[in-house]
């Protein structure tokens, strides 16, 4: 059997193997909804990592956004009138909460100004 699983690892490509990884970790917290499952509208907890961060100016101040990925799909929290919040880096895990919207028709979940916990 370890010889399978050593073969799968030299033959599976890293992104995908990071992505099973990431997938385990999240399934086994409790309370987590996997991304690929949330629905608009619907109060969510979910965990991932951040694979981006920018700044985009809405209304006249400045928003960072994150992406956020599971394994399972990908979702964009923005918190409003910052710029930077201590922790909020690519590659850093964490827990999100919020109500889910819809990102402009495309099937993607948005989250404005969720409650966060850095996971270690």
């Amino acid at each position: 059997m370890p010889f399978r699983k050593m073969f799968r690892e030299l033959t599976v490509p890293v992104s995908e193997l990071d992505k099973e990884r990431l997938r385990t970790f999240c399934t086994n917290l409790s309370g987590v909804t996997p991304i690929g499952e949330c629905l608009a509208r619907q109060e969510i907890t979910v965990a991932g990592e951040i694979s981006s961060t920018r700044i985009v100016p809405r209304a006249g101040s400045p928003s960072l956004e994150a992406t956020i990925g599971d394994g399972s799909g990908t979702l964009v929290a923005v918190w409003t009138g910052r710029r930077r919040i201590a922790g909020i880096t690519p590659g850093r895990r964490l827990l999100l909460s919020g109500r889910g919207t819809d990102q402009g028709g495309r099937g993607r979940i948005l989250l404005m100004n969720p409650r966060y916990e850095l996971l270690g």
